[in-house]
């Protein structure tokens, strides 16, 4: 356990690491809001105009 907890406060100290953390985290909320409003049946146009097409 020692030697994992080392590891992750090595890794918080590596700039890198914490910039590919952080870039990996906004992605991730990017691709699930994406993905939300794929999914989402958020329309509020009424039906006739989807019959008209």
């Amino acid at each position: 356990m020692k030697a994992f907890t080392d590891f992750i406060r090595k890794l918080k100290k590596n700039k890198f690491a914490a910039f590919a953390g952080w870039t990996a985290v906004f992605y991730a909320m990017l691709m699930i809001l994406y993905l939300y409003l794929m999914y989402a049946n958020l329309s509020t146009a009424p039906k006739f105009v989807y019959n008209m097409f």
